[in-house]
């Protein structure tokens, strides 16, 4: 499976951080966020930020011609709605499990069913947070802990419960290595990663 439209749930430092790397990457992103303030905040950390695309530039790190392709990818939304048809969920919102089967279960009856879902967590089992979806998606969800700062620390976990399938860990290695992220899989020990 070929991941190319990504939706980031929570725009907030490490939602942004991971939205501009994989748009960075060559991603089509859309952040969603609970308001415009919100979204304004994240906007304003990806172009201007201290690891923002901006900074970037000024650093050397990459051209003006490659920051805006890559701003070029990104949207962002208060709807739900509009990550229906996306190829990956990324979620970000706060380390609360309750908080994040709620995101998961909303979603998973928006999305369509052969997108994969993953977590940015630091700390809860996977086995847990997939709890809030269909059976039939289990195999499709999987933990994806970036470090922070996301768009330049080049570490990305990949945290497999028992049900993750091997071909939900390839396609999310083979994004990650397209965003020049290197991978490393985890097995889901909660507190361990």
């Amino acid at each position: 499976m070929s991941i190319e439209a990504i939706g980031v749930i929570g725009g907030g430092v490490m939602g942004s951080g991971i939205g501009q790397a994989l748009a960075v990457g060559g991603a089509k992103v859309t952040i969603r966020d609970i308001d415009d303030e919100m979204i304004a905040k994240s906007r304003s950390t990806i172009v201007e930020g201290r690891y923002g695309l901006d900074r970037g530039v000024e650093r050397g790190k990459t051209t003006q011609e490659e920051a805006d392709a890559a701003l070029s990818r990104l949207s962002w939304t208060t709807s739900v709605a509009d990550l229906a048809g996306v190829d990956l969920i990324v979620e970000a919102v706060p380390e609360q499990i309750e908080l994040k089967k709620k995101v998961f279960g909303e979603l998973d009856a928006v999305v369509k069913p052969a997108a994969i879902f993953a977590s940015n967590t630091s700390g809860l089992a996977i086995a847990d947070i997939n709890k809030a979806v269909s059976e039939a998606r289990r195999g499709r969800f999987v933990g994806m802990h970036f470090f922070s700062p996301a768009p330049v620390m080049q570490l990305v976990e990949i945290i497999h419960a028992p049900e993750t399938a091997e071909e939900t860990i390839t396609a999310i290695e083979d994004l990650c290595s397209r965003a020049g992220k290197a991978t490393v899989r985890v097995k889901d020990a909660p507190g361990q990663y």
